[in-house]
């Protein structure tokens, strides 16, 4: 567990332009109140949640189980904060599960609940992304998403809104964000081209990855670099 939390560690301080979506969980579980309320939606989201944002005992952490459900994340928030309403609670969630549900948004600012809303947004229902490539060996297909400004979404709807591009600046605008009154959405543009790397690679998924790359992925020599060189930092 050591070396495993250092890994974490070196992943969630990466200083990479495109900013990785590691740092914006890493950040975020460090400034986690003792008994903060966090729901993350499905997707690669889970995988920064349940890796980089460590769990403390008298937290609350929520994911949708078995279902696999997208769209969860800000509900689940919404209902924390009725339920505990003294109590900090924040929906760590992708851009396509948010984007599916996040009129519900206004819901928070009619009732005045001080929900915090962190949106990962790289563009691309990343774990049908990953999954064509790695399970099936195929380049993505229909896994973009049309870009959309959650920050002006979420001043459109009466609440704040904040953006995060840089990772030397994450943590001062994550600290502005939780500190404002209110619902907030903050989305933090991250690389799409991070892969959800599973702890041990098997044969036949190292294999569907090589053929989804000679088939025609798209980004293909990024992919390719941005594993590789990830693999290189794990070995020094």
């Amino acid at each position: 567990m050591s070396e495993w939390w250092k890994l974490m560690e070196e992943r969630g301080t990466r200083k990479d332009k495109p900013m990785k979506p590691q740092v914006v969980a890493w950040e975020l579980g460090k400034r986690l109140a003792p008994d903060a309320i966090v729901a993350a939606d499905s997707g690669t989201i889970a995988t920064w949640f349940a890796r980089q944002i460590p769990a403390r005992r008298g937290q609350k952490f929520s994911l949708s189980g078995n279902l696999a459900t997208m769209a969860n994340g800000l509900p689940y928030t919404i209902a924390a904060q009725v339920a505990y309403p003294e109590r900090q609670c924040i929906g760590f969630v992708g851009d396509g599960g948010f984007s599916m549900l996040m009129a519900e948004f206004s819901t928070a600012v009619k009732y005045r609940l001080p929900i915090k809303i962190i949106v990962i947004k790289n563009n691309t229902l990343g774990q049908i992304k990953w999954e064509q490539i790695v399970f099936l060996g195929n380049p993505e297909f229909g896994c973009d998403l049309l870009p959309i400004d959650f920050a002006a979404f979420a001043r459109a709807c009466s609440g704040s809104g904040f953006t995060i591009e840089d990772p030397a600046d994450c943590g001062s605008i994550l600290d502005e964000a939780l500190a404002t009154p209110g619902p907030v959405v903050v989305e933090a543009v991250v690389d799409p081209l991070t892969p959800p790397m599973p702890a041990k690679v098997t044969l036949d998924q190292a294999t569907k990855f090589a053929e989804s790359l000679t088939r025609g992925q798209p980004d293909r020599s990024k992919i390719a670099w941005t594993v590789l060189s990830d693999k290189i930092r794990e070995l020094i």
